[in-house]
């Protein structure tokens, strides 16, 4: 009978076990890194559209209608961001650490 701490530690400590624990959690936090950014970068955007539609210098149509046309054509986005996706190993434990870890101290 095995002792209940063995059943939880790792199979070997390989440079490649090392590797592909470690590997996800870098990646993890890099796109965490930049999911922060680009939601910064988003919000002074729409801090700065709000702004400009207050001080009068813009109109609401102004800006949803490049907005909805964007969106209309966002397809050939989608497929894209779908195929980037697929890329990333967002099943692995460590890669959801990495990115929340990312997210919240980067």
């Amino acid at each position: 009978m095995c002792h209940p701490l063995v059943a939880i530690l790792p199979p070997s400590l390989s440079t490649t076990f090392i590797v592909a624990a470690l590997l996800p959690l870098v990646i993890g936090f890099i796109v965490g890194l930049l999911i922060k950014e680009f939601l910064k970068i988003g919000l002074i955007i729409a801090a700065i559209i709000l702004l400009l539609i207050v001080a009068g210098f813009l109109s609401p149509d102004q800006v949803l209608k490049p907005l909805l046309g964007f969106l209309k054509s966002s397809s050939s986005v989608s497929d894209w961001v779908k195929r980037v996706a697929g890329y990333l190993p967002y099943t692995s434990l460590t890669f959801i650490v990495g990115l929340v870890i990312g997210f919240l101290k980067g």
